[in-house]
């Protein structure tokens, strides 16, 4: 057995969580009173990538891309993707690599969705699109709406980020989507951790922030969480032991209130003006 083996593990994790056993993520088709879980296969820039889409009972308000982070997998957010479902939003989910963000794949989804029309149930796509993410799934989200706003940029709705991982080209991505505070960028953010490499997105955010408050916009809305967040708190009762030993364990009235910031955020984008935040007991603005 190599005696190395824990420490190699949780070296890896220094740009997102760690790799979890599978077998309990595995899509299967799940039908309830909110909507349908459907597996599905989308040819992307030549390859087959599993998608999983969240397609409520009723008509869907926005399509909401919530993207895992590196080495997770759609499964691990199973739960906060149900709960925008329930809430009337349809969702999407690559289970794809997220190293760097993988712009390559953001942008050959960005031009599919620009021209796809139906749902795998053959409902029509709505046509406000949300770009989402966790982490790396974070800077993929930032990658998708940058080509969006190149693709449709009159379906782009706006942003939903879950403690994100900064890369090259994140702050430049966000300034597309953001538009100079044109659309909101909304992110929450866990105390600086190895796993969210020591909040190394926090610098661009508070520029993204600059430049709508100039522009005389209030496109931007940040919250930095208190001390008992962690980086898999998005995740809760979906994450796993290895992502709690590498990155701290969700605690559930934190996973709670987040998911209750996603759907109020959510449901912001979709339908327009209402309640755009919450309080969540030790959270500070991002200023």
């Amino acid at each position: 057995m190599d005696r190395c083996r824990p420490t190699r593990l949780l070296a890896a994790a220094g740009l997102g969580l760690l790799l979890a056993g599978c077998a309990n993520l595995a899509p299967l088709r799940e039908t309830d009173a909110a909507g349908a879980l459907v597996p599905s296969t989308m040819e992307l820039d030549g390859a087959p990538t599993a998608a999983q889409w969240y397609l409520p009972a009723g008509e869907a308000n926005a399509l909401i891309v919530l993207q895992h982070g590196f080495t997770r997998a759609c499964g691990h957010l199973r739960g906060t993707s149900r709960q925008l479902m329930a809430a009337g939003s349809m969702v999407l989910c690559l289970d794809a690599p997220m190293a760097g963000g993988n712009p390559a794949l953001a942008g050959e989804l960005a031009r599919q969705l620009a021209a796809l029309r139906t749902a795998p149930d053959g409902r029509a796509l709505p046509e406000r699109i949300i770009v989402a993410g966790h982490s790396a799934g974070a800077a993929f989200a930032a990658a998708l709406g940058a080509a969006l706003d190149r693709f449709a940029p009159e379906r782009l709705a706006g942003t939903l980020l879950f403690d994100p991982v900064a890369t090259d080209r994140f702050e430049a991505d966000l300034r597309a989507v953001s538009a100079a505070g044109r659309r909101p960028v909304w992110a929450a953010l866990a105390p600086p951790h190895r796993c969210n490499a020591m909040s190394n997105a926090l610098p661009a955010l508070r520029r993204i922030r600059s430049e709508a408050l100039a522009a005389q916009r209030d496109g931007f809305v940040g919250v930095r969480l208190g001390g008992a967040a962690t980086h898999a708190d998005i995740e809760g009762e979906d994450s796993d032991g290895l992502a709690a030993l590498a990155c701290g364990r969700p605690q559930a009235e934190q996973t709670t209130q987040l998911r209750a910031l996603a759907l109020a955020w959510a449901r912001y984008l979709a339908l327009g003006p209402g309640r755009r935040t919450l309080t969540i007991e030790g959270a500070q603005p991002i200023e």
